[in-house]
């Protein structure tokens, strides 16, 4: 109970890690993104901020001439000499007041006194009307206060004007002044020139009420970079848009930045949980090989236990007497030479396991005939097992070339390959052993009749410290070494091992290894 405790505690303990691994990655990549974004912001703002202060710098440059020009005209204006007004003022308009159209003087009773138009050959006769009718309600003149410059801007009859407004009083009677401004001019002369310079030419545009352009082009490349204002006194249908002359590349930058900052958000996710993954596999690994070392322990001493028990007790019953025949004496003889023998091969295949895992193992290779190798090797065994049934079968085909092999290592993966087959033959009557060459290569081939490999074990017994599930069930025990010394000695001779089934059933292990030259 207490290892099965410790296993969901160690399940436990490895989703806390990765999801705190998790989340602390996905804060890190928040944090890096937001600091990220914050510091371009604070660029972009500052591209922003300039170009509001260049908008409110023109707003004010263009209100400022339009109230000049007013004034101009204003100080002009007197009731009681108004003949005087429309001598002198068309002369100087150009001069002083280029802004203004025209001058309307209106009595206490809104009644028109004068109206002088800034070019003689300008009949403005329909702006009494407009102040005396439509727009008298949305003027307030009579309730302004006295000497209130005031501003009325909107579309009268299709088109737009601006009116500049305000009262005066003069020997205790009120009159009223009337402006109007000279839209045309404004859009023809005066805003062009407020706006060639470097820093704002081509780089703004003014819109009317009804969002048509008035002067300037389109400015939607700039996106969300646009800086656009109304004029806040005088033209205030109207709007001033002015775009930063980085504007379309900090569009383009702002859209770059979400895609690239958020693949690399992605991107370094990904790596963290791989890396994490890779960690948690690897100490998976690292635990099932902890596990398989254990059994592998456990399994080497049970295998050196069994023989060395035999031997003791046979030696005993040999040492006492106790054999009741010549024929008990000989065959006890034999079962001791027999566990004498399996128990060097054990140690013997223990310790070139040891050595090829400390890195210690070395070979000396020299040009050999592989047939007479695997026929002397096979015949060796056949010795070494002192059984009769399954029959050791050899079939050495000829003219193989010479292959560069160290004998002693050829003779471990041969005893190991037919040690396998041995356990695994079951009822059946032959192990075959073959050499042959198939082109480049020097082929040796073990093959039982056996059960077969299960599909599971297929690509695991060649592995380290791996038993199959049939030893794991109860089947002929197992080091789990065997086949993983036959895998590295094929490799080490720049070949390599593989499983098959065979037919009708059995298994072949297929070595195959480059012939010299």
């Amino acid at each position: 109970m207490r290892g099965v405790l410790t296993v969901r505690a160690r399940v436990a303990l490895r989703a806390l890690l990765l999801a705190a691994v998790v989340v602390a990655s996905g804060f890190l990549a928040w944090w890096s993104w937001r600091t990220s974004s914050a510091l371009a912001a604070l660029g972009e703002r500052s591209v922003i901020e300039s170009t509001v202060l260049l908008v409110r710098e023109k707003i004010d440059r263009v209100e400022a001439t339009v109230i000049a020009g007013d004034n101009a005209v204003l100080h002009l204006v007197n009731p009681d000499d108004l003949d005087m007004l429309a001598q002198r003022w068309p002369d100087l308009s150009e001069r002083i007041s280029p802004t203004v159209r025209s001058v309307l003087v209106l009595d206490e009773a809104m009644r028109p006194l004068r109206l002088v138009a800034h070019r003689d050959d300008d009949d403005r006769s329909e702006l009494a009307g407009w102040v005396t009718g439509r727009l008298r309600a949305e003027l307030h003149l009579t309730s302004e206060p006295l000497g209130a410059h005031r501003h009325w801007h909107g579309a009268v009859d299709g088109r737009s004007v601006l009116l500049s407004y305000l009262t005066r009083e003069t020997a205790g009677r009120r009159y009223y002044v009337v402006l109007e401004a000279d839209l045309d001019y404004i859009r023809r002369e005066l805003l062009p020139k407020l706006f060639d310079d470097p820093l704002a030419r081509g780089r703004f545009n003014i819109t009317d009420e009804n969002n048509h352009l008035v002067v300037g082009r389109s400015l939607t490349a700039a996106g969300e970079f646009l800086v656009s204002t109304r004029f806040p006194t005088t033209l205030y249908k109207w709007r001033l848009a002015v775009a930063p002359r980085q504007a379309p590349e900090l569009e383009a930058r702002a859209r770059r930045r979400g895609v690239v900052e958020g693949s690399y958000v992605g991107a370094s996710l990904l790596v963290i949980l791989a890396g994490v993954s890779f960690l948690l596999f690897a100490a998976r690994q690292e635990e099932q090989l902890n596990t398989l070392k254990s059994d592998f322990i456990a399994t080497v001493s049970h295998e050196l236990k069994t023989p060395l028990s035999l031997i003791r007790m046979f030696g005993e019953m040999l040492a006492g007497e106790r054999a009741p025949t010549p024929e008990k004496r000989a065959q006890y003889l034999e079962i001791i030479v027999r566990e004498s023998e399996r128990l060097s091969a054990l140690i013997e295949n223990v310790l070139d396991f040891a050595r090829l895992e400390q890195g210690r193992a070395a070979y000396e290779f020299t040009a050999s005939d592989l047939g007479a190798v695997v026929l002397r090797d096979a015949e060796a065994f056949r010795f070494r097992a002192h059984r009769e049934r399954p029959a050791l079968v050899t079939e050495i085909a000829d003219g193989i070339a010479p292959v560069r092999l160290d004998a002693r290592a050829m003779q471990v993966l041969l005893f190991n390959l037919l040690d396998n087959a041995f356990k695994y033959a079951g009822d059946t009557d032959v192990v075959v052993v073959r050499a042959r060459q198939e082109g480049a290569r020097a082929i040796i081939e073990v093959e039982d009749r056996g059960p077969g490999i299960d599909p599971e074990d297929a690509r695991k017994i060649f592995e380290r410290f791996y038993r199959g599930r049939a030893v794991r069930s109860g089947g002929p025990r197992g080091t789990g070494i065997g086949l993983a010394l036959v895998k590295h000695i094929a490799r080490a001779h720049g070949g390599d091992v593989t499983a098959h089934a065979a037919s009708p059933t059995g298994t072949i292990f297929r070595v195959a290894i480059p012939v010299d030259g």
